[in-house]
């Protein structure tokens, strides 16, 4: 009986990862079927002329994608109409699960939604919210928008304000409204995992621009000559930014950095996209890319990462002549935000309930942050006690995808580095640690502790570049 052999004739990197590849590949196109049964381990390691270990990876990847199930005693099989799902989508809390992945500030610590829900039962005008408003939203939200965006270094107008359904439609809308098809746009060479799907989606092509470092080796900002030379040699007409507690490297950039990326935009006459969502955790106030090149940049704010996921409510500013795009656009991909829930995260801005909620998140913060620098103080560890999560360099050769991948099989959620990177042949050593999805300390604490001894046994994860036979 012929067995199933992966061509890994043009494979780079890893090798459990391009027979992972190659697993989702043959899938795709029919070569495996659903519910089909895979080699046994120890003999596709013969025929590839691997170890049993770099099969045993490459299987638990591709378990990890969803693409197979393994089965006592059985073997391994095809799961039925596989679909790979990503990480980053949230599931319903699994018992024995602890995410470290999703990056979900403190949710535990939210504003009492009945106690909400029950204010905005008693706002005077009540029904009007549950009809159409324009698709902007009403005035009195668009003004708790600027409001929010003052908490972020930015004077906004509430007539440049737009209501969107969360910081991810506020992003497509940006997108949308400041680029055309085939636009090229700069991003940090480790950078929020949304936009790498959404733009391409768009037709618009990501440019990686690599940041700077300080002697320790953390990450800053964008180097700023790295994206003069990606205007003038590729074209880009945009950058994608996050100067408050970059995500994945937690970076939080100084003036001088601003000031910098804001002069190469400013010379080539780039559209910046700066996105948000975490300022209010930090202490220090710093003028926005929408106050420094005000008619260049797109700015995003949302409520989810401090208050209220669930209420889906976000914010853009744009400049006056981009309102129209912007607002056409949100009619025409859902008409308009919820107006009802728009009224709900005002009413919490306004009572105060926003500020009192972030206290208590920060001081939550401290105290796993601490914690987790304990743990990992052998290693590069860029974070701060007002960062929600912190990025992992990995020693020596150490695979963090295996890392991920191993770490995931004993109930911790991780990401590695190639969910952050733009066309990623393999991961780079990093792997980003959330500090807020976990409700309990000890939880978290445990999944640290993992962590760490996984990091001790480094040996476990090295990149495999064995012969292929």
């Amino acid at each position: 009986m012929t067995i199933w052999i992966p061509n890994l004739g043009s494979a780079s990197g890893p090798i459990y990862l391009a027979i992972a590849d190659a697993i989702e590949t043959d899938i795709g196109a029919g070569v495996l079927k659903h519910g089909e049964k895979l080699p046994p381990q120890r003999e596709l390691a013969y025929q590839l002329g691997v170890t049993l270990g770099t099969i045993t990876r490459a299987y638990r990847e591709a378990e990890r994608r969803r693409l197979l199930r393994g089965e006592t005693g059985r073997g391994t099989f095809v799961v039925p109409e596989s679909q790979p799902i990503s990480p980053l989508v949230p599931k319903e809390e699994a018992s024995g699960n602890i995410d470290l992945a999703c990056s979900f500030a403190y949710p535990h610590l939210n504003p009492d939604l009945g106690h909400g829900l029950t204010r905005l039962a008693r706002t005077p005008g009540i029904e009007r919210l549950n009809g159409f408003v324009p698709s902007e939203g009403l005035r009195t939200h668009r003004e708790t928008g600027a409001y929010l965006f003052s908490q972020f270094g930015l004077d906004a107008d509430p007539d440049q304000v737009a209501v969107t359904c969360g910081a991810q439609h506020g992003i497509q809308v940006l997108l949308q409204a400041l680029f055309k098809p085939g636009d090229s746009i700069a991003v940090d060479a480790f950078t929020y995992p949304s936009i790498l799907n959404s733009a391409p989606h768009l037709g618009l092509r990501l440019v990686p621009v690599s940041a700077a470092r300080n002697a320790a080796g953390e990450f800053l900002s964008m180097d700023p000559d790295a994206l003069e030379k990606a205007a003038s040699q590729d074209g880009v007409k945009g950058v994608f930014l996050m100067p408050n507690m970059q995500n994945p490297t937690t970076h939080t950039m100084t003036l001088d950095e601003r000031r910098a990326l804001a002069e190469v935009a400013c010379k080539y006459g780039l559209t910046i996209i700066e996105d948000d969502p975490y300022t209010p955790f930090i202490s220090e106030s710093l003028p926005s890319f929408g106050a420094l090149v005000p008619e260049q940049t797109g700015s995003i704010a949302s409520i989810s990462k401090l208050i209220s996921p669930g209420s889906r409510i976000g914010f853009v500013h744009v400049p006056a002549k981009n309102g129209t795009a912007v607002r056409n656009l949100i009619g025409e991909s859902t008409w308009m935000a919820s107006p009802i829930t728009a009224e709900l995260i005002s009413g919490w801005i306004r009572d105060g309930s926003l500020f009192k909620v972030i206290e208590k998140k920060c001081w939550a913060n401290r105290v796993r942050f601490e914690y987790a620098l304990e743990k990992l103080s052998g290693y590069s560890f860029q974070s701060g006690q007002n960062k929600v999560f912190g990025w992992l360099t990995l020693p020596g050769q150490t695979d963090g995808d295996a890392l991920e991948a191993s770490l995931r099989h004993q109930g911790v959620g991780v990401l590695a580095a190639r969910h952050f990177q733009v066309h990623a042949a393999r991961s780079a050593p990093h792997v980003r640690l959330t500090f807020g999805s976990v409700q309990d300390d000890r939880k978290f604490q445990t999944a640290i502790d993992l962590v760490a001894s996984m990091l001790n046994r480094e040996a476990l994860f090295q990149v495999d570049h064995g012969p292929v036979g």
